[in-house]
C-alpha cells in the first residue's frame, strides 16, 4: 500500500453546489427512462404495461430500495478497498444530509483510476449489465430495476464528470459535505506546468 504524503500534493476541490444539484442531476436520472422508449418499439407496448404493473408493488418497492442500497454501497466498498488495498476501518458509511443520499467513504485519499473504477462499478453492474439481459431476455423487471439503478447512480455520473482532465498522477478523496471530490494534485506536475507556461 502505497503512502501518502500530504506535503507533495495541493488540494482541490471539484464539488457541484448545493442549489445546482437538481438542474445537474436531472438529466441522468432522466436518461433511464429513453430504454422504455427502446423497449417499447422493439418488442410491444401491451408487454410493457403488463410487466409494470407486476413490478410496482410493495414488496418490490422495498426489495428495490433496502437491497439496492445494500448492493450499490457494497460495490463501491469492494471495488475501492480491493484496488487501494486500505484496510476495511478507513472505510465509513454515512449519510450526506444535503440531498439524503447514502454514501460510503474512504477516510484517505486514493489513486485516481481506483476512485474512477469504484465510482462506476454501481452503475455498470447494477444498471447496463442487467438492462442488457432485460433486452435479450425481453425480461420487464430487469429493466424496470436497472433503470431505477442507473437513476440512483446519477450522483456517481456526475462525480465522474466531475473527475474529467485531472491529472492521472493525482489522488482523490469523496467529499464529505457536498457532492464532489476533493483531488490532490502533485505540486511537482503543478511546478512543471507553470515552468511552461511562463
Amino acid at each position: 500500500m502505497e503512502e501518502f504524503d500530504y506535503a507533495d500534493y495541493v488540494s482541490e476541490e471539484r464539488v457541484i453546489a448545493d442549489e445546482k444539484l437538481g438542474k445537474y442531476n436531472l438529466p441522468f436520472i432522466l436518461f433511464p427512462t429513453l430504454f422504455y422508449f427502446l423497449y417499447v418499439i422493439n418488442y410491444d407496448a401491451v408487454r410493457f404495461m403488463e410487466g409494470m404493473e407486476n413490478f410496482i408493488t410493495l414488496k418490490n418497492t422495498f426489495l428495490i430500495f433496502s437491497v439496492g442500497f445494500l448492493f450499490h454501497e457494497m460495490l463501491h466498498f469492494l471495488s475501492w478497498q480491493g484496488l487501494s488495498r486500505f484496510p476495511i476501518e478507513v472505510f465509513r458509511v454515512g449519510i450526506r444530509w444535503n440531498s439524503i443520499t447514502p454514501v460510503i467513504v474512504c477516510q484517505r485519499p486514493m489513486k485516481l483510476w481506483h476512485f474512477r473504477i469504484g465510482l462506476i462499478t454501481p452503475f455498470l453492474v447494477m444498471g447496463i449489465v442487467p438492462m442488457a439481459f432485460a433486452f435479450s431476455l425481453t425480461n420487464t423487471w430487469l429493466l424496470f430495476a436497472s433503470s431505477i439503478y442507473m437513476a440512483w447512480a446519477s450522483g456517481d455520473l456526475l462525480t465522474f464528470i466531475l473527475l474529467w482532465k485531472v491529472p492521472t498522477g493525482s489522488f482523490v478523496e469523496m467529499h464529505r459535505n457536498k457532492l464532489g471530490v476533493i483531488v490532490f494534485n502533485p505540486k511537482q506536475e503543478i511546478l512543471q506546468e507553470e515552468l511552461i507556461n511562463d
